[in-house]
């Protein structure tokens, strides 16, 4: 059984899939991110994959420098062999193809190497059947893309088509088909899967996807901006993000995968294969401040959308929405699948979407901010849209919500969510001459964002421990405290902020850099990992207030916890290192982007 951080990630960027370190393809979704998979290995043995027979072959695996392409190395004393695997991007609103190819070199002596081909449809509920008509169909193309096609499957919504070597042998047993190829020293063979909605008989050109996959992201990175001390890092977090982001829409999904559990044998297991709009302001800020301004500018779209529809009907808006902008589907369990590792059970769907989170309306607002700063085109910047986020605000602020973590216990006064209501309305006063806010309007706003801090300080803030509550009946503290300088709540010169990271930190903090998200009973049971973002709030939070050099040795001494590969999960189990929770993690990733933004930022400024 594969660990969570054996696996890359591999996409096209309408959808992803996992490939483990010896190159079992055991996670892909299809045509989507958020479609039923085809491989779901994952989260049960008999879940469908594409693997490879690695027995007795030492394996090494690493991404092609700068690409969303893995390279593994099959070695034995007389044979070895080089496989390349990856999806075909395709930057389109609209495709009707996908593309994931595997393509093997010899590069010693002559290598039999044998795979295996077992897709199972909508999460492995449903049988691929071959159509021989189709086939026929298809072998009348000639020398499509440098092979020959071998097995089509279909179901009612799904066709497969495996195009294999001419070579190739076939044998169908158990579900699954197992393929032979003879691979010469210095012969590059191609095995390409191809899902499409439906089959047309006409010539395809000879296509070099490797070509094309390697020089697409060689480009793409080649548009970004990345810190000489972790370069390679910043490119992998920001290739992830990339791969994250559905290109039609703009929408980022939180992970590409669902019910990796945040314990193993555990039940938070949720699927995360949707949007959250809290993620707003993080994702734009990851992606400005690499350079990829286009990207910031399509999920502002997105987000921007989304409000806008909100708009037509009575204003509200959700914490979360599909790649689509619809609303997420309600929650629901597969119980013929296992769980990875046995965590029970496997979700699909998000029962948090029926949750009050006061904190999204805030988020809305400081993305429009964020907006307005930057010099980013088609700002957009409604007035009626913000001042009806206002106006949410304004009427609830005062209500009781699940918060960030949405908890599934009873709601609470949380105070990060007060403190994401006080962002709102002080982000709109900022931004009064760009809103072309009357006085009046101003004053409201800045009344508002006023009377908020006041019940903040009066009602969240132990004044005898100097330190925020998670809400105010709570003894225990919040990662999120970290935030609060972040988000300009507290003033960085201001003694009492930093006496409040450091309680915090004594209260959450295990080994001085893995971080729990709080400790109050959350009405689930068992426990969960630490959550990696929570470490990178920590580091940004004490890079702001100036103290780089202590920043800067988190940073370091967490990167010694990451996989060779670069990739994050959501959380990590403080003793065994293991990755826990969805993956891989689009919060960590920009968390990591964003902690070693704030340690360049002021460890240069402290220089000058």
């Amino acid at each position: 059984m594969y660990e969570i951080k054996d696996y890359f990630i591999i996409g096209d960027l309408h959808s992803a899939a996992l490939v483990s370190k010896d190159a079992s393809i055991d996670w892909l979704c299809l045509p989507h991110f958020d479609s039923p998979s085809i491989f779901a290995k994952l989260l049960d043995s008999k879940g469908g994959n594409f693997s490879l027979n690695t027995k007795e072959y030492t394996t090494q695996a690493h991404y092609v420098k700068d690409t969303a392409i893995v390279e593994y190395t099959f070695t034995k004393p007389d044979f070895a062999f080089i496989l390349h695997d990856f999806m075909v991007p395709q930057p389109v609103n609209t495709c009707d193809t996908h593309f994931l190819v595997r393509k093997f070199k010899g590069t010693l002596g002559t290598s039999d190497v044998i795979l295996y081909f077992s897709p199972k449809a909508n999460y492995a509920k449903d049988t691929f059947q071959e159509d021989k008509s189709l086939e026929k169909l298809i072998q009348k193309v000639p020398d499509i893309f440098g092979v020959a096609p071998a097995v089509v499957l279909k179901t009612e919504k799904d066709i497969l088509i495996l195009y294999l070597p001419k070579d190739a042998s076939v044998k169908y047993k158990n579900e699954c088909y197992e393929i032979h190829l003879t691979l010469n020293e210095g012969e590059t063979q191609s095995v390409v899967m191809e899902y499409a909605s439906s089959v047309q008989s006409k010539n395809f050109q000879k296509r070099e996807f490797e070509v094309e996959t390697k020089s697409f992201w060689e480009n793409w990175v080649a548009k970004g901006t990345f810190i000489d001390f972790c370069r390679d890092k910043l490119v992998r977090s920001a290739i992830t993000l990339k791969l994250m982001q559905f290109y039609p829409t703009g929408a980022l999904v939180a992970a590409p995968t669902t019910s990796l559990p945040e314990e193993i044998g555990g039940v938070r297991n949720w699927d995360y294969r949707y949007v959250w709009i809290r993620d707003a302001t993080f994702a734009l800020y990851s992606f400005y401040v690499l350079g990829y301004v286009e990207e910031a500018e399509k999920f502002f779209e997105f987000i921007h959308e989304i409000l806008k529809q909100c708009a037509k009907d009575e204003f509200d808006v959700s914490l979360f929405y599909t790649i689509e902008g619809k609303p997420v589907p309600q929650e629901k369990v597969l119980d013929h699948l296992k769980g990875y590792k046995d965590s029970k059970p496997v979700r699909i769907g998000n029962g948090a979407n029926e949750q009050f989170q006061l904190d999204v309306y805030g988020a809305l607002i400081d993305a429009h901010y964020f907006v307005s700063k930057r010099s980013m085109e088609n700002k957009k910047l409604h007035k009626d849209l913000i001042m009806q986020l206002v106006n949410k605000i304004k009427d609830s602020w005062m209500k009781k919500d699940n918060g960030i973590w949405e908890v599934r216990s009873n709601q609470q006064h949380f105070t990060y969510s007060k403190v994401m209501a006080w962002v709102g309305a002080d982000r709109a006063a900022r931004m009064a001459d760009e809103l072309n806010l009357t006085k009046q309007e101003r004053d409201a706003c800045e009344q508002l964002a006023s009377d908020i801090k006041e019940w903040i300080w009066s009602n969240c803030y132990d004044s005898e421990n100097k330190t925020f509550l998670q809400y105010p009946a709570s003894s225990k503290q919040d990662a999120t405290n970290f935030l609060f300088v972040l988000l300009q709540f507290l003033d960085k010169h201001d003694p009492k902020t930093k006496v409040a990271i450091e309680k915090t930190c004594e209260e959450l903090c295990v080994k001085n850099i893995f971080i729990y998200r709080y400790l109050e009973n959350d009405g689930l049971p068992r426990g969960e990992g630490a959550f990696l973002l929570c470490t990178f709030w920590l580091i940004s939070a004490l890079a702001i207030i100036e103290e780089v050099e202590k920043a800067e040795q988190l940073f370091n001494l967490f990167e010694k916890n990451m996989a060779d590969h670069y990739l994050l999960s959501e959380e990590m189990d403080i003793h065994t290192h293991e990755y826990l929770g969805n993956y891989p993690q689009a919060f960590s990733h920009q968390g990591y982007i964003m902690s070693a933004y704030y340690i360049h930022k002021y460890k240069n400024k402290a220089k000058k």
